[in-house]
């Protein structure tokens, strides 16, 4: 069919999935020579080669929307998008055929060098049922190299992701098969991490150092984290990162989504601690207690009663993102308004901005509404009410059980460390490291949680009782609608967990169980405003907006 290609403009695209096949051109440049043979024998023109490492499962791809781009543009400067096959374009069905249906309204055609298809239905369809086809390949090969990946970190190897800042790989001989990689400390940086954990505990000569200038301080010595700036997310990220107390935690996250996976999929890789677990948990704890949305420190954070609560669009009339404050003629007026459109500009949402004073009105109002009659919170606390008196009894219970965990773990660990020192089994021994290591996150967790308890017991029996709760809601209101900008913000950044702000409609969202430990707060000697929890929930949980 040379006649049918006879004078075509062509792109060429060529993908590999992985950057180290794109650098040892393994795949690459392959497929663009078989590219070119294909236009040489149909007498075709190639106009530009795009080609790329990445996967093929979205169209995240730089060099791919580069192309996209300009074959659609107006000028029309190509009339064929050639593969080496149908798989090097998309693993994605539906997204396969979005894009073909894209390119054929713009006449312009996707061939394969490997797999020839006519422009008739059966061909259209024989496409289509190759794409599921890749689709299905692609989601099998994943499966595949996941389990590959989660034993090859069970057995304590790392799996070839960058290491963390301090760290480095080292190759492990393997008596067959492929060799492997494990971490050990990095001697140029590693002494780097150990001065972040000082002086964020410490301090140092000025006094207590935050996140914020810590970062700032490791830019003025004049460091870098692979190549750029310090800042506070990375930061805070090695504060919190449990391979510099020993362990690596593997299979965490879906590597697509960014969800978060249960924890029992979760697989320690023991390394080579850079600071002791005493220090780490320090650090961790005194970051807690410096939380500007806990404690004291919450009374630092401004004043603006729905910051970090307000977001864009109710019922799909929106982008879902946070807005933000914006203001007017000099700051003379102040909105809250789509944070998206403000740093994406209008492509991202079409946006919305209300007064400041407007939107605090109306979810002020509204949770008063809702919860300072005491008929009102009779019911939404009535499982609390039923529960009160026998709350204590089951903390306690539940007090016994984590204790006796925490010494079954530390039992466990003392007779693991005690079979290494009688040589039974050497420490070198990937599967001891690696129980030591989970013994060690279990027994973390375990301690947080006992903590909680304890501090929830020393509270006492503090019943709910209907004249507690009549009592709450008279505080409640006066507190909702008190001078002190602070207060206000307290109250209802405690009680509200998100505000929808559509076109005709507010919705104001919350938790029922942040009633409950409002309310036994509320009569404690100093009545102070509890930071645990932060969400209520109502049946009637939707509020118009004003009439015009």
């Amino acid at each position: 069919m040379q006649h049918d290609f006879q004078g075509k403009s062509v792109f060429v695209y060529a993908r590999v999935s992985t950057t180290r096949q794109e650098k040892n051109d393994l795949s690459l440049p392959d497929q663009i020579a078989s590219a070119e043979r294909w236009i040489q024998e149909n007498d075709a023109t190639c106009v530009r080669v795009f080609s790329e490492a990445g996967s093929a499962t979205d169209d995240e791809r730089r060099a791919f929307r580069e192309m996209i781009a300009l074959a659609e543009s107006d000028d029309h400067p190509v009339d064929i998008i050639l593969v080496h096959s149908l798989s090097r374009l998309f693993r994605n069905a539906l997204d396969f055929m979005q894009y073909r249906e894209r390119l054929r309204r713009r006449k312009i055609r996707i061939v394969s060098v490997t797999q020839n298809f006519g422009d008739d239905p059966a061909s259209d369809m024989a496409v289509s049922m190759l794409a599921i086809f890749d689709e299905y390949h692609s989601a099998e090969n994943s499966k595949h190299v996941r389990r590959t990946m989660i034993a090859n970190a069970v057995n304590g190897f790392w799996n070839g992701q960058t290491p963390p800042l301090g760290f480095r790989t080292y190759v492990v001989r393997q008596p067959r098969g492929k060799d492997r990689k494990k971490l050990e400390h990095d001697p140029e940086t590693v002494d780097l991490i150990r001065w972040i954990f000082e002086t964020y505990l410490h301090g140092n000569e000025d006094g207590p150092v935050g996140i914020t200038k810590l970062a700032q301080l490791l830019n003025q010595r004049g460091e870098r984290i692979r190549g750029k700036r310090f800042s506070v997310s990375n930061v805070h990220n090695i504060l919190t990162n449990t391979a510099y107390c020993g362990y690596v935690m593997f299979n965490r996250r879906d590597s697509r989504t960014r969800e978060e996976r249960p924890e029992n999929e979760w697989v320690p890789i023991p390394v080579p601690p850079i600071v002791s677990e005493d220090v780490f948990y320090a650090v961790k704890k005194q970051m807690a207690d410096r939380d500007p949305r806990m404690g004291a420190a919450a009374q630092k954070t401004n004043t603006n009663l729905l910051t970090g609560r307000a977001v864009c669009g109710c019922n799909g009339d929106g982008c879902g993102g946070g807005l933000g404050t914006a203001t007017g003629k000099s700051g003379q007026y102040r909105y809250y308004a789509c944070a998206a459109r403000v740093k994406q500009g209008a492509e991202s949402c079409k946006g919305r901005r209300i007064p400041m004073s407007t939107l605090d009105e109306i979810v002020v109002d509204a949770v008063g509404e809702h919860l300072t009659d005491p008929d009102r919170l009779n019911l939404l606390l009535q499982t609390w009410l039923d529960r009160s008196q026998t709350a204590v009894a089951e903390r306690q219970v539940e007090l016994k059980r984590l204790r006796a965990k925490l010494t079954q773990l530390e039992g466990e660990s003392a007779r693991v460390i005690k079979l290494v020192r009688a040589g039974i089994c050497s420490p070198e021994d990937p599967q001891i490291a690696s129980e030591l290591s989970n013994i060690r996150a279990q027994r973390a967790s375990t301690e947080a949680d006992l903590a909680v308890l304890e501090r929830q017991l020393e509270a006492g029996d503090r019943r709910i009782t209907p004249a507690i709760i009549a009592a709450f809601g008279q505080l409640l209101d006066r507190n909702l609608r008190d001078s002190d900008p602070k207060l206000r913000r307290e109250y209802v950044q405690l009680l509200v967990d998100r505000v929808e702000v559509g076109n005709r409609q507010i919705r104001i969202l919350g938790r029922n169980d942040m009633l409950e430990r409002a309310v036994v707060a509320s009569q404690a000697p100093k009545a102070l405003v509890p930071k645990a929890e932060r969400k209520w929930c109502t049946r009637r949980d939707s509020n118009p907006w004003p009439s015009d």
